[in-house]
């Protein structure tokens, strides 16, 4: 099935699953990264996060 063609609400739970198996691996590597490097990590997993839910969000309001 071709991306465009796919369900907006599937696209959108495609995109979190994919976002929170993302997260959950960078935040168990954490356990083998020195203590100084975690603050990087977590201010760019912060940033993304942040970022994939204001487009789903979008993505919700403007599919209402």
């Amino acid at each position: 099935m071709d991306p465009q063609e796919t369900d907006p609400e599937e696209q959108a739970e495609a995109l979190a699953e994919q976002t929170l198996r993302s997260t959950r691996e960078r935040l168990a590597a954490l356990d083998s990264a020195p203590t100084t490097e975690h603050v990087a990590v977590f201010d760019t997993l912060h940033q993304e996060l942040s970022g994939v839910l204001g487009a789903l969000d979008q993505d919700a309001n403007t599919s209402r």
